[in-house]
């Protein structure tokens, strides 16, 4: 949070676009080599000083171009980086041997993974004003469509060597797997299903 908000007080009053995407590149990179430095996790210190860099109070520090040209260089670099990410996943899984212990452990993390997402989200939807059939449609969608990927297995695959990694690993890749091919590929079916009206109008 803290460089983000030293970013921002360093970008104030300045209206060059590329200095702007100068120092978010300065903020994202030095963000996680100052989080791992002190032991911390890296990636969570990059996301929480993203949302202080990308507030409100940024769009009075950002012009028009500015915002366009960070918009295009970042999506670039996330789909770059998604590329990679899920090519270095590739070659990882390879080097997984599943195991008896692992298999069953995926089994049982599978509907605990379900199960903690659609507390999450009835908690998340409380405090929103909702009929109760409707709320328990709203649970359903987003409870299925709670997939998980990229970021799963990179948590996984930073963790030191030791047995917690080798036992983390294959049951994330379980987990990831059942929600890209079971959960992804049955989206739409849950959708019409729970929203049939929705459905028979797009047709």
């Amino acid at each position: 949070a803290l460089t983000g908000w030293i970013a921002l007080r360093v970008l104030k009053g300045q209206r060059d676009p590329h200095i702007d995407l100068l120092t978010s590149l300065a903020l994202a990179t030095g963000t996680f080599s100052i989080a791992n430095h002190l032991g911390m996790s890296g990636a969570i210190a990059v996301v929480v000083a993203g949302l202080c860099f990308g507030t409100s109070y940024s769009h009075s520090v950002f012009d028009e171009a500015s915002r366009k040209e960070l918009d295009i260089a970042w999506t670039l670099i996330d789909e770059v980086l998604n590329v990679l990410l899920f090519m270095l996943i590739g070659f990882e899984i390879l080097e997984i041997t599943p195991h008896l212990f692992t298999v069953l452990a995926t089994l049982a993390v599978i509907p605990l993974s379900i199960a903690v997402r659609a507390l999450s989200v009835l908690f998340s939807t409380l405090p929103v004003h909702l009929r109760q059939w409707e709320r328990g449609r709203v649970l359903g969608i987003l409870t299925w469509g709670g997939l998980r990927g990229g970021i799963s297995v990179s948590l996984a695959l930073g963790l030191p060597p030791g047995e917690l990694r080798n036992l983390l690993l294959p049951v994330c890749y379980g987990v990831v797997v059942f929600t890209i091919i079971v959960q992804g590929l049955t989206m739409e079916r849950v959708a019409r299903r729970l929203y049939p009206s929705s459905a028979s109008r797009s047709e």
